[in-house]
């Protein structure tokens, strides 16, 4: 099953050693790939005689694992670039597991996606890590998205799955130190299955990256085939202190999380302070920080608010053009949030100026200019709005007092 599409791929030889922060690639939108900018590893487990019992082919862009002589096994291909995963990215794939159904309840055939750290075993992915798989059992197809830490399984999801070929997105958010994967299926906005809290799952795993890989594997000598192609990679690289001279390959350092070109997440003022109207209207609760963003196609903003009365952050997401909320969470805050913004939340109360206000002053130094982002500071014991803009010369920081 091809979309008639052009997908965007980051695929970056680098070592493993040395994270890539959203530096993205083109493919040539059929899905043929430039294996310059690919470095992979190929594994496999083997049988008595030292056949392989799972084999691994490629051609036009395209990777194949099977066990198609029923002798069970796993195989996988490894990257070795890697990824900043306190980043927000998107990554975008065909998948298709082609399998008859299993005659036995101990046969079954599973293939995915896996990002994660340290050792990879081909058969269940990285020690430490997030599981994206498809498995075909004699009683159902499912998909599961799981977390593993030090091996063993600490959260997932699971959700059933038709046969055939589908195309999935991964959308890896990044946002107030909170960190969540949403699992996107066939062009819907809406996640078939989410997981949150990953910021603490992986605490202190920064400075590795994340690792990528495409694998598969059988048990009970079941035979299958698994496919994916046109795999695509977009990212995050705005106003990050870890950028190491990487961007998203469209000229400019920039809030550029959704893969298109233009490199603009921007949104015009009108819209930018019209959900902020509608996500406060919605919570009723005092704000930190808010920017825009594109995700799945449609202009959102995106705030962070603080509840005092049971001490949790929350998330509201609006959608810029009609105001409608399109997601709110709330969580406690982990350790290193908390440091975040220990000082904005001193200085809370005194917040006289709204942020729309604030915006709206901003834009009256530069005319015409969209807006990026807004978030609450301390400076001096007292409250700070810092209105993050794009002019037609370049990003612009304006300060203004809110008490």
């Amino acid at each position: 099953m091809r979309r008639n599409r052009t997908l965007l791929s980051v695929l970056c030889a680098v070592v493993s050693v040395s994270p890539c922060y959203a530096e993205r690639r083109n493919d040539d939108g059929t899905g043929t790939r430039d294996d310059s900018l690919w470095s992979e590893t190929e594994s496999r487990t083997n049988s008595g005689s030292g056949k392989s019992k799972c084999g691994i082919s490629e051609n036009a862009g395209k990777i194949r694992i099977d066990s198609k002589k029923g002798k069970g096994g796993s195989a996988a291909y490894q990257s070795a670039w890697t990824v900043d995963w306190t980043d927000s990215f998107v990554m975008e794939f065909e998948h298709e597991l082609k399998s008859s159904r299993p005659s036995k309840t101990s046969q079954s055939a599973s293939s995915g996606m896996a990002l994660g750290f340290g050792t990879f075993n081909a058969a269940t992915g990285w020690t430490d890590g997030v599981n994206v798989v498809v498995t075909r059992t004699k009683a159902e197809r499912t998909l599961t998205a799981s977390v593993r830490v030090a091996g063993v399984v600490v959260d997932s999801a699971t959700a059933n799955l038709a046969t055939g070929a589908h195309d999935f997105k991964l959308v890896w958010t990044s946002f107030g130190g909170a960190v969540s994967l949403a699992v996107q299926l066939d062009g819907s906005s809406s996640p078939l299955v989410s997981l949150s809290g990953l910021e603490s799952r992986f605490a202190g795993r920064e400075a590795e990256g994340m690792g990528v890989s495409l694998f598969g594997t059988s048990a009970g000598n079941f035979k299958f085939e698994a496919s994916f192609d046109d795999v695509s990679f977009s990212g995050d690289d705005y106003n990050d202190d870890d950028d190491s001279g990487f961007d998203d390959d469209d000229g400019s350092d920039d809030a550029d999380e959704d893969g298109d070109s233009s490199g603009d997440d921007s949104a015009g003022v009108a819209n930018f302070n019209a959900a902020l109207d509608a996500i406060i209207a919605a919570s009723n609760l005092p704000l930190l920080e808010a920017e825009s963003d594109v995700q799945a196609g449609s202009l959102v903003v995106k705030a962070l608010q603080w509840n005092a009365t049971d001490d949790k952050l929350v998330q509201v997401v609006a959608n810029a053009n009609t105001g409608a909320i399109v997601s709110t969470r709330s969580w406690t805050p982990t350790a290193s949030q908390s440091d975040k913004y220990e000082d904005s939340i001193s200085v809370i109360n005194l917040v006289v100026l709204s942020a729309q206000d604030a915006v709206l002053e901003a834009l009256g130094m530069y005319p015409g200019a969209t807006v990026h982002a807004i978030e609450l500071e301390e400076e001096s014991g007292r409250p700070q709005w810092q209105v993050e803009l794009a002019t037609a010369s370049g990003e612009r920081e304006v300060r203004i007092w809110a008490d």
